[in-house]
């Protein structure tokens, strides 16, 4: 018949044999009951949608879908083969139609996958459904339809074309996880296998593509290796099949993840035809064969095996390749492989440092990940990290450690974690900015870069003048963001966070920022989450963190230790409110200071440079207790206690009740209200109770050097000092244990603390350096002294120390000691107290009081 109406444009067609020109009235003809009639126009519809992609789109908004759909039912096995033919032209989609969504498509294909159909009507059923698995909501619905097990099924058919389809279909579909799983429980994966046997490449091809997503999930790795699936793929290489080795490879690459099969490898055959490929011209070979070897490589054992068939020079060398693929996957490789010492130091020979180094500013980011990962391997090597300095190495890092890319900056602070076990390096990494880096690193929210920043930067911490760097950082960026990631759900970010606040914690400044912006509270947080096993390390980490800050220490704690020596800038605010719904807040000096005056319990400040009374105090105790003194040990604490107790106004009676203790109450107000401030300076204290006696026993014990001696805090006002007479004088040592660390020595002042970055040395080792009698005399001209703080805290933003400086005032006479003579020691009789005692300061001043005792008991706790 012949068309006799006019046309659109957008609807012709190559004329049929039957003269229709118009897809629409071939559609139409869809519906005629002459078989050659239907087939010609499906064949006709086949070739248009075949022609182009808007053809396509065209004919289903032509709605073409339900007759064809209806025709592959057909008893004729020519109108369901053309129907079918029909519906894989049509279904080749680049963008989504909702009608490829349709559930009786999905059906219907997979029903024409039934082994009794034409290999015709399944090879173009198995089509339709790779295009259908385009879209990716379709790769579920299909597994769910049973389309995986029907495909699976076809792969043993002999037809060379529906096992090309179905294949392809396969590598479509295992793009989804779940369908990974699937292949394996439809025993697909000894199938895919079998086609590599095929002696058609498109079907090797497509068999190939489809394993190397199947190796991406681990338990096919395992049912690939049990299927000698490994071994099949390395005679693969053997083939005369060039075009296909590179898929070879991947898919190896992906089968070494696994590590059973990368322990049987080398017995396999399988490193000898990697390090041949590593040499090949074609780029693709290079870069997957670098990327099994280095997968191969991670055990010591293959590692050795990979040198000896001599893939070291190889991959230098294509280190230097034109192509960026090539060089990255060898950098790669070699970040695997120089784990191993003897690797590293053939490599070094190789030059390899310099050419990673140069590769650190490529323009490819790929480039940049892995040269830094492969030099971060080096730099395990003590050896090596010399000369990579002596390059320019750590410059070239420290830039990376600020690119945007995530995995880049994660490597390269990997990297400088390594460069930084070196002390000398640290000063390096500081020199180039390194410190900054680090904490512009800590502002990423991905949770690797967060904990490999964060543990470079604990690395650096060990050095001082990192440690003074860090704390001239704003703190929200620093400190306050280490302090803020302390509450990571990553228990490794916790723990490197942890690691980082303690050393840092070793410079005063940074001590008292942490305390200040809510460390104590987020590591206290941390010790008592046993779910995640983070209480030992937070802990640690705690008990460093208050030992690099005593005042915080005696706050939190209510005790210090021996090897607590009080510091300079010492102050007691009281005891920590412990309630468990309390957020706790340190108050920083700055804050007492400046805070409105109260009816709290005054903050207590030791400051002997600016207390001129608590210094000559000190001197005092010094020129009696000296080491040339003959006193017995309980001459020396009844002396010293004699002096607290003169100083405090005397001997008390033991009260009956708390209105006994009310006196000295009243002269801390008057004190608070002569000097408009909540803090008191202890030198000022001429009345006071047990924690004033207690902490300046503390005080003198420490500045001459004897011990040891415990400052411990009860309730109600009450504390005392816990004391071993058997183990009694000497010079009390600084714990410089790394578990441990020591305290700030006594004498040292926060201008020269801020010099060294840490606890300076100045002192001896001792920790206890005495006074000398000008030392102890030095005054201040004006009433309020200008004291540095332990840092600046809350009140220096940055952590930095922060000055507090009052304004000038009429100068005020110096405050003398007021003299009293120490009586002559008793006599020392009888046996020495055994074990730990209580010192009574309060009432008989000297008497020694064994712990546990009652009359300990009575003196440590209100009746």
């Amino acid at each position: 018949m012949a068309a006799t109406v006019g046309l659109d444009d957008q609807t012709m067609c190559d004329t049929s044999n039957f003269g229709v020109t118009d897809v629409r009235t071939l559609i139409l003809l869809l519906a005629s009951p002459e078989s050659s009639i239907c087939v010609g126009a499906l064949e006709a519809l086949t070739k248009y949608a075949e022609g182009a992609s808007r053809h396509r789109t065209q004919l289903l908004q032509l709605k073409i879908l339900k007759p064809v759909l209806d025709l592959t039912g057909s008893k004729d096995p020519g109108i369901k083969k053309a129907a079918v033919a029909c519906l894989a032209a049509t279904s080749e989609l680049n963008d989504f139609h909702p009608d490829m969504r349709k559930p009786e498509l999905l059906s219907a294909l997979i029903n024409l996958l039934a082994p009794e159909e034409a290999p015709e009507v399944q090879e173009e059923a198995a089509f339709a459904i790779a295009n259908l698995a385009r879209d990716f909501a379709n790769k579920a619905d299909i597994r769910k339809a049973g389309g995986m097990k029907a495909l699976v099924r076809l792969l043993d058919l002999p037809d060379p074309d529906v096992k090309k389809n179905v294949a392809y279909a396969l590598t479509a579909l295992l793009e989804d996880f779940t369908n990974r799983s699937e292949i394996r429980y439809v025993h697909g994966l000894a199938s895919l296998l079998e086609l590599l046997s095929s002696e058609y490449q498109e079907i090797q091809e497509n068999a190939l593509q489809s394993l190397i997503k199947c190796a991406e999930d681990h338990a096919n790795r395992v049912e690939i290796r049990k299927l000698s699936g490994v071994k099949r793929l390395i005679e693969f290489l053997g083939q005369d099949l060039p075009d296909l080795h590179y898929l070879t490879l991947l898919c190896i690459a992906n089968c070494l993840e696994e590590s059973e099969t990368v322990n049987a490898f080398p017995e396999w055959g399988g490193l000898a035809p990697l390090v041949r490929m590593l040499s090949a011209d074609d780029v693709r070979l290079k870069q997957n064969a670098a990327l099994a070897l280095g997968r191969a490589a991670k055990i010591g054992r293959n590692q050795n095996y990979i040198r000896e068939a001599g893939a070291l020079p190889i991959l230098v060398t294509n280190l230097s390749h034109v192509d960026a693929g090539v060089i990255s996957m060898a950098a790669l490789a070699l970040a695997v492989l120089a784990n191993n010492e003897i690797n590293q130091l053939e490599l070094n020979k190789l030059n390899a440092c310099e050419i990673l180094i140069r590769h650190l500013s490529h323009d490819d980011l790929n480039v940049n990940r892995n040269s830094v990962a492969a030099l971060t391997s080096l730099c395990l090597n003590a050896k090596l990290r010399p000369r990579i300095r002596a390059l320019d190495g750590i410059a070239a890092v420290i830039k990376l450690v600020q690119y945007d890319d995530v995995q880049v900056v994660i490597n390269a602070c990997e990297c400088l974690t390594n460069l930084a076990e070196d002390s000398s390096m640290r000063g390096d990494i500081l020199k180039h900015n390194g410190v900054h880096a680090l904490v512009t690193a800590l502002a990423k929210t991905d949770v690797k870069a967060e904990a490999t920043a964060l543990l470079a930067l604990a690395r650096c911490m060990h050095d001082a003048d990192s440690r003074v760097a860090l704390s001239k950082e704003p703190l929200e960026g620093g400190i306050g963001r280490a302090i803020e990631l302390l509450g990571s759900k990553d228990i490794t970010v916790c723990r490197n966070a942890a690691y980082a606040i303690s050393n840092a914690a070793q410079y005063e400044p940074n001590a008292v920022a942490a305390c200040g912006a809510g460390a104590l509270q987020a590591m206290i947080n941390l010790t008592n989450d046993t779910g995640r096993n983070a209480s030992k390390f937070a802990t640690d980490a705690l008990e460093k963190l208050l030992n690099y800050q005593l005042s915080a220490k005696y706050w939190l704690r209510s005790r210090l230790s021996p090897q607590n020596l009080i510091p300079n800038a010492f102050y007691d605010p009281g005891p920590a409110p412990l309630h468990p719904h309390h957020t706790l807040h340190f108050p920083s000096l700055s804050e007492l200071r400046t805070a409105p005056l109260d009816t709290k319990r005054e903050a207590l400040l030791i400051d002997p440079p600016a207390d001129a009374i608590l210094s000559q105090l000190i001197t005092l105790a010094q020129q009696t207790i000296n080491p040339t003194t003959t006193l017995t040990p309980r001459q020396q604490l009844y002396t010293l206690a004699y002096i607290v107790s003169h100083q405090m106004g005397g001997p008390a009676q033991p009260p009956t009740d708390d209105t006994a203790s009310m006196g000295h109450r009243f002269r801390m107000a008057e004190i608070k209200l002569q000097n408009q401030s909540n803090v008191i300076e202890l030198g000022k204290v001429d009345r006071g109770t047990f924690y004033h006696r207690a902490l300046l026993f503390k005080v003198l014990c420490d500045r001459c050097g004897v011990g040891p001696c415990e400052l411990v805090r009860g309730e109600y006002g009450r504390a005392w000092n816990v004391v071993d007479v058997g183990r009694w004088g000497g010079r009390i040592e600084k714990d410089e244990s790394g578990g441990k660390p020591g305290d700030q020595t006594l004498t040292t002042t926060v201008e020269d603390k801020s010099k060294a970055g840490g606890r300076p040395d100045s002192a001896g080792g001792s920790g206890g350096r005495a006074l000398s009698s000008h030392e102890g005399g030095k005054r201040s001209t004006t009433g309020r002294h200008q004291v540095k703080e332990q840092g600046g805290g809350a009140a220096g933003g940055s952590g930095a120390t922060a000055v507090l400086s009052q304004p000038a005032q009429v100068t005020q006479p110096t405050p003398v000691l007021k003299d009293f003579a120490i009586p002559p020691p008793k006599e020392d009789v009888g046996p020495a107290p055994v074990g730990p005692v209580i010192v009574d300061l309060m009432f008989e001043p000297g008497r020694l009081l064994g712990v546990g005792s009652v009359e300990a008991e009575a003196y440590q706790h209100l009746s």
